[in-house]
């Protein structure tokens, strides 16, 4: 079992492991020790009618096992299933069951009692993250009650890290196939009502000149782009990325599901389209702010926008067309002036300066 060193935390693996499987693994890993638990696993759960599971990360997490847990999750009284069916909740199962046993060679007729943990987390409608902890070794009541607990108090920062673990694996397949780092995106239907946006992305999009989020719907301030965006979301020759629409601060692009048809069905709406926004950095609100609250340079506020989309100092050094040691530099001069010591805790840092 690992353990945490001086004032790390299990919140802080948490906060670094979107994206990171090594660190969802230590994640889970860490958490079991703290629930005194054996094994565990992070899953997707298909809640159709068809069910499915499929494994993301897992912790001693044996083959037989996980064909067990896969197998019984399309059983309507399974404990995933209820975990799943209620969100956000915390479930704790006292069971009976040899299938799970770890060790081979206990007799077949004196199965072991089971502890299990779960929280689920939805998706969208069809899918759903569920979380697992098992143990071999039910304590007391009070005990159990004390490991729900503790459960209960990581789901805010487990829903944060999922959600940004779906906006990550969308962002890199969005700016894989696009060929450039967009400043938002946000997944709507042919109706333009949102399907899925980032927290941070509502604010980015809200301060820009040419849409607006109203409720729950995107809405565009020229009625004539709208009608060409919605035309190209509806139209048979909508199978590829579009040229970008450009006006007075930023270019669009639209994003077809079937463009991203190497993403999972959990990381995609089927039937949704992604709209892709990359401000100019002369309108970005977040340059301003870095100028004018930290003392940012312009040149160390740019090198900070393009941190934003991706951390790769050779990235940032390919797309500015300068060198290595000149971005590593400013990234440095930015650390300072912004009071962050890694890298981790400035992408924090920014992506909370470019939500305000």
């Amino acid at each position: 079992m690992h353990t945490l060193q001086s004032t790390f935390t299990i919140k802080d693996i948490l906060s670094t492991a979107p994206y990171n499987p090594a660190l969802w693994n230590l994640f889970i890993a860490e958490l079991a020790g703290i629930m005194q638990c054996d094994s565990g696993f992070l899953a997707i759960a298909d809640l159709s009618h068809r069910g499915g599971f499929h494994h993301l990360y897992r912790y001693n997490i044996h083959p037989e096992q996980q064909s067990c847990f896969e197998r019984n999750l399309c059983k309507a009284d399974s404990f995933e299933a209820s975990v799943a069916k209620q969100p956000h909740q915390v479930l704790c199962s006292t069971i009976l069951n040899a299938s799970l046993r770890h060790d081979s060679s206990s007799e077949p007729d004196a199965p072991e009692k089971l502890c299990r943990f779960g929280v689920s987390f939805p998706l969208n409608s069809r899918y759903a993250y569920c979380l697992v902890m098992n143990g071999s070794h039910p304590g007391a009541e009070p005990e159990l009650q004390a490991s729900v607990q503790r459960l209960q108090t990581l789901v805010p920062s487990l829903q944060i890290a999922l959600q940004k673990e779906q906006w990550l694996n969308l962002y890199s397949q969005i700016t894989l196939l696009t060929g450039q780092h967009v400043t938002a995106y946000v997944i709507v239907d042919r109706a333009l009502n949102i399907l899925f946006c980032y927290p941070v992305f509502n604010r980015i999009i809200a301060d820009m000149d040419c849409v607006e989020i109203r409720g729950k719907r995107l809405t565009f301030l020229n009625k004539t782009m709208e009608q060409r965006i919605l035309s190209l979301m509806t139209g048979t020759g909508c199978d590829a990325v579009t040229m970008p629409f450009q006006c007075a601060s930023c270019a669009i692009t639209v994003i077809p599901a079937h463009a991203l048809d190497n993403l999972y069905g959990w990381e995609f709406y089927k039937k949704g389209v992604a709209l892709t926004f990359t401000s100019s950095p002369e309108h970005s609100p977040t340059l301003v702010r870095l100028m004018a609250l930290y003392n940012l340079t312009k040149c160390e506020a740019l090198c900070a926008l393009q941190f934003i989309a991706t951390p790769s100092i050779h990235e940032i050094a390919t797309d500015s067309n300068r060198s290595t040691e000149t971005v590593r530099n400013h990234i440095k001069g930015i650390m300072q002036k912004l009071d962050v010591h890694n890298q981790g805790a400035l992408m924090k840092k920014l992506l909370a300066i470019a939500a305000l």
